[in-house]
């Protein structure tokens, strides 16, 4: 998972067009539109990162060498924590207003291509052994709402249940700082995806107002929802258990309450 600094010099070459385009203080560019505040640099130590910055001959680099000094370690796969969260694989969640769960996907597997349809079985695995714990230990869970560009990938979209990913509402929010957005254009090891990179770049010299930005992105966020029973029903059943009929009826008794976000 650890990037490279090809991943932090594709950022700053377009935040260097954006300040460029649109009168932006590099720094401002960096912290509002790309991942450095979250991936590179600590929010507290951004001022004196950025005064930095203005004088270093090798803005890459001086990046990358504060992100080795700065970050945390590396997630392994046998490892169960994230960030003081339970992490089951290449997953692990968050909890939103109390009852909706947020699920995060990270590169935690030493293979090429972890969406590959190979891993697709050990995915699901995590995926249930993390819903397994869910139920346990978040029973005042009623909703799943997903946030990423990742929704729009087949190989993605195919470890969650149908009632899930039936439709897939764009997210209208920047999230410039988070790999949710950025994520699209970089590769398991974290180089730049080609040619998505450089159409991305020319979108940037093109694009007539920030407020465009986000469809300079060759994909949209996407933020599917459902209710949590879903997600119960589909890795119990995909276990091969016979008592989907009880999950059947949560499920129905679900999308039957009403303002549920299946209904809006």
């Amino acid at each position: 998972m650890s990037y490279n600094q090809a991943f932090f010099a594709f950022q700053i070459a377009a935040a260097r067009t954006l300040a460029r385009r649109f009168a932006l203080p590099l720094p401002d560019a960096l912290f509002n539109y790309t991942t450095l505040p979250r991936s590179a640099v600590r929010r507290e130590a951004w001022p004196a990162f950025a005064a930095g910055l203005t004088e270093a001959e090798d803005a890459a680099a001086y990046t990358y060498q504060w992100y080795l000094g700065d970050h945390d370690p590396d997630p392994q796969p046998g490892d169960t924590q994230f960030h003081g969260r339970p992490l089951f694989g290449c997953f692990y969640y968050l909890v939103r207003d109390e009852t909706v769960i947020r699920p995060h996907f990270i590169k935690n597997d030493q293979t090429a291509s972890p969406l590959s349809r190979a891993r697709a079985e050990v995915r699901r695995a995590e995926l249930r052994a993390m819903f397994a714990h869910i139920r346990q230990h978040e029973p005042q869970a009623t909703t799943v709402l997903g946030n990423s560009w990742l929704y729009n990938l087949p190989a993605y979209r195919r470890l969650f249940p149908p009632a899930y990913t039936a439709e897939l509402p764009e997210g209208e929010d920047g999230e410039f700082q988070f790999l949710a957005r950025w994520g699209q254009l970089f590769d398991c090891r974290w180089d730049v995806r080609l040619p998505h990179g450089e159409r991305f770049l020319v979108a940037l010299e093109e694009l007539a107002s920030l407020d465009d930005l986000r469809h300079c992105f060759p994909f949209q966020i996407r933020q599917p929802h459902c209710a949590i029973a879903h997600f119960y029903d589909f890795y119990h059943r995909d276990v091969g258990s016979d008592d989907g009929g009880v999950m059947g009826t949560a499920v129905r008794r679900a999308a039957r309450s009403k303002g549920h976000p299946d209904d809006q």
